[in-house]
């Protein structure tokens, strides 16, 4: 793909026995689309190839019509902190040391690591989905419990518009239902300036609360491209119609 265009940008490194280990790959009009719509992103690894057994990592952000549009892609052996950061390092590398201001993932702990270590610069915001779903259980007992609390919750998730009135909505609500000693209600209240809209109001994070531009990519390449037993080389072509493909519809 580099003798057809000399901007696509490719890098991998390999274990001790010479096996590849991670891979990452970026077409000339990923870099463009990343050069003017790369202040905030979204990442996530859901989709595995069924051959190697890797996780496929998508950077996804939204252009100027809010459509989503890729950066760059990574397969990598395993998710452990050294396999993200080689990620970032290379992704950074590849954008010529242009960090994003804003990065969404889910709760992964290698890859919160890694962005502390690599990405310094760059606000770390976690998925709202991803949130809510490692709750869902307790939160449904709670609602159930209480006819109002599920109404009363989202109205101070969505509708607090500043981190003090968020704060005091939140003291009310836990009052109100009597909630101080409920764990996942403290959980979830230890981690809000990691995910709550409130505490964003100064950067631009185009209106993306969770990774599911991420996730949606990686449906429709694993729906529509990608063979679940393709070789590696036909696995990167593939995935590369899939953003030609996407660049196509956006313009």
């Amino acid at each position: 793909m580099q003798k057809i265009n000399p901007e696509f940008f490719y890098d991998y490194d390999v274990d001790a026995d010479n096996r590849v280990r991670n891979i990452f790959w970026a077409n000339a009009s990923c870099k463009g689309s990343y050069e003017d719509f790369g202040d905030c992103i979204t990442f996530d690894m859901t989709y595995k190839t069924k051959k190697f057994h890797m996780p496929l990592g998508v950077f996804v952000g939204v252009n100027h019509h809010l459509q989503s549009t890729i950066f760059d892609v990574a397969l990598v052996r395993d998710e452990t902190i050294p396999s993200f950061e080689w990620v970032f390092k290379t992704f950074l590398r590849c954008m010529n040391n242009k960090p994003p201001i804003c990065m969404l993932t889910d709760q992964c702990s290698s890859m919160k690591a890694a962005l502390k270590t690599i990405l310094l610069d760059t606000l770390h915001k976690l998925c709202r989905w991803h949130t809510m779903k490692k709750y869902k259980d307790h939160l449904a007992l709670l609602y159930k419990a209480h006819e109002k609390l599920k109404d009363d919750h989202n109205a101070v998730l969505n509708h607090s518009l500043m981190p003090l009135e968020f704060e005091r909505a939140w003291k009310d609500l836990i009052q109100k239902y009597n909630l101080q000693n409920d764990e996942v209600m403290n959980s979830l209240w230890d981690d809000t300036h990691e995910w709550i809209s409130a505490y964003y109001k100064e950067i631009f994070y185009a209106w993306m609360t969770s990774t599911q531009r991420s996730e949606s990519m990686n449906c429709i390449l694993k729906k529509n491209f990608v063979k679940e037993k393709r070789d590696l080389h036909l696995f990167a072509q593939q995935v590369d119609k899939c953003i030609q493909t996407r660049k196509s519809a956006s313009t």
